[in-house]
């Protein structure tokens, strides 16, 4: 086994080690936006890597969808189950551990399936888009709301920036092209980079600037010390410089995020689709 302490720390880890539920570009705005434009109402819904549930139940309680989630953190789904209940929506909610690489769900199961900011998190993202448009019912839709490089960087750079972040941008048109090999059709984009939308990554604060995600209170409390137990101090400063490094990206407008959807098609003669 190897010696986390010896690891580096992402901005990913960072995430997950401060225990709020909600963090992410967007936040229930974005959420809100996926549920009129892709009218959940009644729709059966799959929220892969559904952390700890708060959009599921978001798309739950406020259009009516019959929502499954899945994740691969066993402690992701048992928050999730309790969300559900203390929200009122355990009848329309099922959550279960999951690998998004290996659903365990047949072809053609959903109407809907969304992934919000975790594809570039897997091990193999064309192998997650594979299995969400494997999964949703012909006609349904499959949608993502993904990382983007948004000006050109030297590969190199992006590499770093990356292995910093722990996801993986890609530029609007690799998106796509991911999208058109898994199979979907009639893919739709819609930006959501400006720092007006992305400043909304947490609910219960404005962020300006990304360094303002955590208060000062919650770096000294929870962050530095999690972050020092499970990296040590070594990850701490590579985490310091990682901050360095990737704010300028949101403000000299080389990062951003983006909306998009695809739909599968219905199967063609010869059982193609």
């Amino acid at each position: 086994m190897k010696n986390q302490k010896n690891q580096k720390p992402s901005m990913e880890d960072v995430l997950e080690l401060s225990g709020i539920d909600i963090l992410h570009p967007g936040g229930y705005d974005l959420s809100k936006r996926i549920g009129e434009v892709f009218e959940m109402k009644d729709r059966k819904v799959l929220d892969v890597a559904c952390g700890r549930g708060a959009f599921a139940c978001y798309y739950a309680k406020n259009f009516g969808a019959r929502i499954t989630g899945v994740d691969v953190n066993p402690d992701m789904i048992k928050s999730s189950v309790n969300r559900a209940k203390k929200e009122g929506v355990e009848d329309i909610t099922e959550f279960r551990v999951a690998d998004a690489l290996n659903l365990p769900f047949p072809d053609n199961s959903f109407d809907v399936v969304v992934n919000e900011c975790a594809v570039g998190l897997t091990s193999d993202p064309q192998k997650c888009l594979d299995e969400m448009v494997r999964v949703v019912k012909p006609e349904g839709f499959v949608v993502i709301h993904e990382s983007l490089w948004l000006k050109e960087l030297p590969d190199n750079e992006k590499k770093d920036i990356a292995e910093r972040m722990g996801t993986v941008p890609l530029k609007l048109s690799e998106w796509r092209e991911m999208m058109r090999k898994a199979g979907a059709v009639k893919i739709w984009d819609e930006d959501w980079s400006d720092l007006e939308k992305m400043s909304k990554i947490r609910p219960d604060k404005k962020i300006e600037n990304v360094e303002d995600l955590f208060s000062l209170w919650e770096k000294i409390t929870i962050i530095f010390p999690r972050v020092v137990k499970k990296f040590g101090l070594k990850g701490l400063f590579y985490l310091n410089e990682s901050e360095k490094k990737i704010k300028p990206l949101y403000h000299n407008g080389f990062y951003g995020y983006c909306l998009m959807k695809g739909e599968k098609p219905m199967k063609q003669k010869g059982g193609k689709q």
